[in-house]
């Protein structure tokens, strides 16, 4: 008689949350699930593999399952079993995936408690059926948590976990909140200071580690720490909550257009005023190349190439004239043809002092012409106009589009009650359902929070003074100064270098007023003074020409 073969059998166990343990999901349990379901068909337990506090969503964060899949490439069992599939994985294709490892490697596959026959083409189908179930619970789950934390964020609350000047208490009413931590806030306060000075993020760094300073996970400081810290508005007592979503997809492709930015409850370190002359110095700073802050090629960072919409870059040629003498030439040239090549661009090359003498002139046109004020409010008004309507048809489509979700969910509830089966089944499709309803109704809110601050547009005067205070700053004729002002408060330029024109789009509000203010105070005695011009937070004054 045939000696039959015991297979020797591996179990995999994975707990995510202590409230999981809670309601039997615990390692233990499983583990006894197991071993019992083991000695029941006569299989050899000969190990179990497990994976605590670990999300099942990502295999690559997974020890447990990492040792087991190398493992079932050298053969070393011939069966795995789980309590549950959700347990070795919640997303279907790399559950597939696993069990297409096993069975090419000739081992079994099972669940004690789907007890599914992944031979038969039936079985294949069921067990992908309930691993899309399963995914589908572990992407509702994690949709109703953003937006649990998504409303804690609009009410004030920082979602933030150990971060560097504050430490974890809670309000009145017993809610967690963030309290400064005395120590830390001084560190910040500091790096806000330095760069308010002029310092940059290696020089606050090398600052910060020669003090003896530390991260609040005691490491030295690095550039991009103190960068994060400078462009952190938790440090002004905002609260900014999903900037980014699918984070561990698509990194920083992922940007949230629906991010969460309100006042905080939390205490501020720094003041207002500090933070908006360091926003100011980031967004100047950051529309000029970093190998070019300290040139005096004006338009470095401004100009656009009119192919590919890069920035254009200043280089110079030495051409010989025909006694013999050279002469040096400045152009500016596509930084994308420079960088990466024909490729990807052309050079779209245009002389500087063409092009900054276009420039000029247009800016000359803009405090010369009489009725200026009128025509920027003219085209101002008009934009705003098509802007405004276009958010009302959003919004128009959006509470449509809300209507006949609340209809479908409205037949899923009276299905429900008539049904008590059937309601088991459709209640993630409703909860699915209600949670697009949500995001549809905070799209309306930011739609219409942007159609009140359009209701709030620059007045006449406000415009007049902007073209005084553009005509104060191209009198002076200091190539450095005149660049660091350009940066300041033009967006960009565009040109057609056959028909020789430019188009000049600049943009004004209360951050750039007071940024060019604090570079006028600090030439003093070259100038006359800092403007008197101050504008509302809510006004934004755009110029093109």
């Amino acid at each position: 008689m045939a000696e039959i073969k015991v297979k020797k059998t591996v179990g995999y166990v994975r707990v995510s949350t202590r409230d999981q343990a809670i309601e039997g999901y615990s390692l233990d349990a499983q583990r006894q699930k197991i071993s019992e379901f083991c000695q029941q068909d006569d299989m050899e337990l000969v190990k179990i593999y497990a994976d605590e506090g670990i999300s099942g969503s990502s295999v690559e964060k997974r020890p447990g399952i990492q040792r087991l899949l190398a493992d079932a490439q050298n053969k070393k069992f011939d069966m795995v079993v789980v309590w549950k599939n959700s347990r070795i994985a919640r997303n279907t294709k790399d559950l597939l995936e696993m069990v297409d490892i096993f069975q090419r490697n000739g081992i079994g596959f099972t669940s004690v408690s789907e007890k599914i026959d992944l031979d038969s083409a039936q079985g294949r189908f069921m067990f992908t059926i309930m691993g899309t179930v399963s995914e589908l619970e572990r992407n509702n789950i994690a949709e109703n948590v953003y937006l649990g934390t998504y409303k804690r964020a609009q009410e004030g609350y920082a979602t933030v976990g150990r971060v560097l000047g504050y430490k974890p208490g809670l309000d009145k009413s017993g809610k967690k909140i963030l309290n400064i931590e005395p120590r830390e806030a001084k560190i910040i306060r500091l790096i806000f200071n330095l760069f308010d000075r002029g310092k940059g993020f290696r020089a606050i760094a090398n600052e910060l580690n020669q003090c003896g300073y530390q991260t609040k996970n005691r490491n030295a400081f690095s550039t991009i720490a103190v960068k994060n810290i400078i462009d952190n508005p938790l440090y002004v007592g905002k609260v900014r909550y999903a900037k980014y979503r699918n984070w561990d997809k698509k990194r920083r492709n992922g940007l949230n257009k629906k991010m969460v930015l309100v006042q905080g409850k939390h205490e501020p370190i720094i003041s207002q005023e500090l933070w908006d002359r360091v926003e100011a110095r980031r967004k100047s700073t950051a529309k000029i190349p970093a190998w070019d802050h300290q040139g005096t090629n004006i338009l470095t960072g401004l100009l656009r190439c009119p192919e590919c919409g890069g920035v254009m870059a200043a280089s110079n040629t030495t051409n010989t004239l025909k006694d013999g003498t050279k002469k040096r030439i400045r152009y500016y040239s596509c930084a994308n043809f420079r960088n990466k090549g024909s490729k990807v661009c052309h050079a779209n090359s245009i002389r500087a002092e063409e092009a900054e003498t276009l420039v000029m002139k247009k800016l000359l046109y803009v405090v010369t012409e009489p009725n200026i004020a009128q025509i920027i409010a003219r085209k101002m008004d008009k934009e705003k106009s098509a802007n405004i309507q276009q958010l009302r048809e959003t919004i128009s489509n959006k509470k449509t589009i809300i209507a006949e979700l609340e209809e479908k969910i409205s037949k899923y509830e009276d299905l429900s009650k008539e049904d008590a089966i059937l309601a088991q089944s459709i209640t993630p499709r409703k909860l699915a359902l209600v949670n697009e309803v949500s995001k549809l109704q905070l799209q309306i809110d930011q739609c219409s929070k942007k159609i009140l601050v359009y209701g709030k547009g620059p007045t006449n005067i406000s415009i007049k003074r902007v073209v005084r205070l553009i005509k104060e700053i191209i009198s002076n004729k200091e190539r450095k100064y005149l660049k660091k002002m350009f940066a300041l408060f033009i967006d960009n330029i565009q040109f057609n270098r056959k028909e020789k024109l430019v188009w000049v789009e600049m943009l004004f509000n209360k951050e750039i007023i007071q940024q060019i203010k604090k570079h006028q105070q600090e030439r003093a005695g070259s100038l006359k003074g800092a403007p008197a011009l101050s504008l509302q937070s809510s006004e934004e004054i755009i110029i093109k020409v």
